[in-house]
């Protein structure tokens, strides 16, 4: 189906250590090839992505007015960012053609960051006549971030450094989750018109839930293959962050979207962008005499106060 390899992780989620270090060199190997790959048994139960879904459906089904009323804004990058927001002539001839719906982990008005006004955490802004929508999308939030911390565990081991080392980063993160939807494309569509156009993820690393449409496609060498649907399976994909910390020996590769299947696409990204305060710097096990450091070390929350206004170039040094 894929070139895209699927990798069960019970045998992490398990814990023998047998299962773990087998789990960990077949990460391994995805994300120094492809960097992609499916998660299969990943622990999240099935009403709980099922229920996502029929809540991303129950929102971009009310009225663009309705939506509207929780419109972001740039600087509090929450809430609903309408259909052909966002346009970048370099890599399209035309907008996104997709809407969404932007939410962080949920926050109390009186937290010290949200407070302060600058540290990139802001309150989501949630739609007032959908009952039961909040808690259905804290609750997949909940289920997102026990399964970050599997997965942080699992890159640790694949990179040779202590389990518990990317945890230290992941305190009080500024991960964040959108529901995505996918108008079809017009099958007479030409030229550079994407659902999302070509790019690579600023984060360290993505978990993509996707419903049973396809469009997602990656980048291998000069082509695109696809990524479609495998039921009960989450698409992980390594971002600019995690190819920072590992001096590219982890690879973020370059994805679009293109809807020409006839029907609505709906997917639920999940960005695992570390702490504000944290500092992404190559790791121990990514350079040597033979492997010098590409990058300086990258502030994270100095880089996400400009992310949401423009793409990150992760060659061009920031610090």
């Amino acid at each position: 189906m894929t070139d895209v390899p699927i990798i069960d992780f019970l045998p992490f989620r398990e814990g023998a250590a047998a299962g773990k270090a087998k789990v960990a060199r077949e990460i391994r190997g995805a994300c120094e090839g492809i960097g992609f790959f499916y998660l299969a048994r990943h622990g999240v139960p099935r009403a709980e992505v099922d229920a996502v879904f029929d809540a991303s459906k129950r929102f971009f089904a009310l009225p663009l007015e309705e939506r509207m009323k929780v419109k972001l804004s740039p600087k509090q990058n929450r809430g609903y960012q309408p259909l052909g927001s966002r346009l970048y002539a370099e890599q399209a001839d035309a907008p996104d053609l997709n809407e969404s719906f932007k939410y962080q982990h949920e926050l109390p008005p009186d937290d010290p960051d949200i407070r302060d006004g600058n540290r990139v955490h802001a309150l989501n802004r949630w739609p007032s006549d959908l009952p039961g929508w909040r808690e259905t999308l804290i609750g997949y939030y909940v289920q997102m971030e026990s399964l970050t911390e599997r997965l942080l565990r699992a890159f640790a081991l694949a990179l040779e450094i202590p389990e518990d080392y990317f945890l230290a980063f992941y305190k009080k993160p500024l991960t964040q989750i959108n529901l995505l939807h996918y108008p079809p494309q017009s099958s007479e569509a030409r030229g550079r018109q994407f659902g999302i156009r070509p790019h690579a993820d600023t984060t360290a690393f993505t978990v993509l839930a996707q419903d049973n449409v396809g469009g997602l496609q990656v980048q291998r060498g000069e082509s695109w293959i696809e990524a479609p649907p495998v039921e009960d399976t989450f698409v992980i994909n390594i971002g600019d962050m995690m190819a920072r910390w590992t001096n590219d020996r982890f690879q973020s590769t370059p994805h679009r979207v293109i809807n020409r299947s006839g029907a609505e696409r709906f997917s639920i990204p999940y960005f695992a962008i570390p702490d504000f305060d944290a500092i992404v710097e190559c790791l121990p096990s990514c350079k040597g005499p033979d492997r010098p450091v590409k990058y300086p070390p990258l502030k994270v929350g100095e880089f996400m106060q400009g992310s949401n206004s423009r793409d990150w170039n992760k060659d061009k040094p920031l610090n």
